[in-house]
């Protein structure tokens, strides 16, 4: 029943929108809940929402094709109230065909589950897992997916607090890759047994991934040393920034960093072998970080958001506007969210998916793409 509606409402809100370089064609897709992530492959784009059917709140997750107006459930929570500390799901990512999210559920142990499916066999399937004590400050975690091309990852990782201050043992993080042939999952009892994972990257302390692109894995260490390894782990930049990293992407052998210096926020270009080329100062804003949640207790979202890097142009969100600054000539251009936040944004070769809620309906969901021809013409 939603998907049927989903399409026929795509089919009506096909629509001309004005801009510098006049009338663009910008189809939109209706959904039955706001978008809490986006995450974009190609010409398709993984919607994580929530929906509401009379007292059951739940999150889920479905790909949108505009070219082929196709729309593709893939997978959902629980109710969200299920449990005592809720349920629900977090970190959609997409590599090509295949998607992948987290699903959380439980009470006083919070249990992660890794979900994995392709757009052509959309029934989930577990990957990987973890659990940990929501008031104990231990057990394991999952946190960031990402995905780009064949290239699919996440971090994983160990923490006891109790532990530490005794045997003052650190936590123990890594970064997995999802692989057809390779070592068992982490922490997956059997449940991964259709897929297997390799380490990209391991260490003592606090390693988090940021983003992949190209064949490459984006970690943070601390809070402000990036390192870029190869799928195979092997490093080919490890980079302290002068200032707290708070998001990256990477596209084409170039790296862009969200970096906080003291209430100011700049973009940070670096380049293959790890040096800086050149920083974009950023809008003032409260609060600055990733667009994605990648903490399995939950985040805030930032006022500014690092969402996208593609053939040169960052894209970040302040407010209900999509930024598009494009690296070459420091012009940023500023597409208005024609609704309510919070505006999510992915950009691709194709061109440019958005998400808001329309101002007459705030508990339903919009997602905009704009032909990248249409974006261009506004630089």
């Amino acid at each position: 029943m939603i998907r049927r509606a989903l399409l026929v409402g795509l089919l009506a809100l096909t629509a001309f929108a004005g801009g510098a370089g006049g009338a663009t064609q910008t189809t939109v897709l209706p959904l039955a809940g706001p978008v809490g992530e986006l995450a974009a492959d190609g010409g398709r784009v993984a919607i994580l929402l929530r929906t509401k059917t009379g007292n059951c709140t739940r999150d889920r997750v479905a790909v949108w094709a505009p070219s082929s107006r196709t729309f593709v459930p893939i997978g959902a929570s629980a109710c969200t109230s299920s449990t005592s500390t809720g349920a629900g799901l977090f970190g959609v990512a997409l590599a090509g065909t295949r998607v992948a999210y987290v699903q959380y559920a439980g009470g006083n142990t919070r249990e992660l589950q890794l979900r994995l499916a392709a757009v052509t066999q959309p029934q989930p399937a577990t990957v990987a897992s973890a659990a940990f004590g929501v008031d104990q400050d231990q057990g394991t975690y999952i946190g960031r997916v990402a995905g780009d091309g064949t290239l699919l990852a996440f971090d994983w990782w160990s923490l006891c607090v109790p532990c530490a201050q005794v045997t003052q043992v650190a936590p123990r993080s890594l970064v997995w890759r999802v692989v057809d042939a390779g070592s068992a999952c982490p922490a997956s009892g059997g449940l991964g047994s259709l897929r297997r994972c390799t380490v990209v990257q391991a260490a003592a302390g606090n390693l988090r991934l940021l983003a992949v692109g190209g064949g490459r894995v984006v970690t943070l260490t601390g809070e402000s040393t990036v390192t870029v390894d190869s799928a195979d782990g092997k490093t080919l930049v490890s980079e302290a920034l002068p200032g707290q990293v708070r998001a990256a992407r990477i596209d084409g052998g170039v790296l862009v960093a969200l970096v906080r210096k003291g209430s100011s926020d700049v973009l940070a270009e670096l380049d293959a072998r790890g040096a800086i080329q050149a920083t974009f100062p950023l809008p003032a804003a409260k609060t600055s970080g990733d667009a994605v949640c990648g903490d399995p207790s939950g985040c805030r979202l930032p006022a500014l958001r690092l969402e996208d890097f593609q053939s040169g142009i960052a894209v970040y969100v302040l407010g209900r506007d999509v930024h598009l600054l494009r690296l070459s000539d420091k012009r940023d251009v500023k597409i208005r969210a024609p609704g309510l936040g919070p505006v999510h944004a992915q950009l691709e070769a194709p061109g440019l998916f958005y998400s808001y809620r329309p101002a007459a309906s705030p508990t339903r969901g919009r997602v905009a793409f704009v032909p990248m021809a249409a974006l261009l013409a506004r630089f």
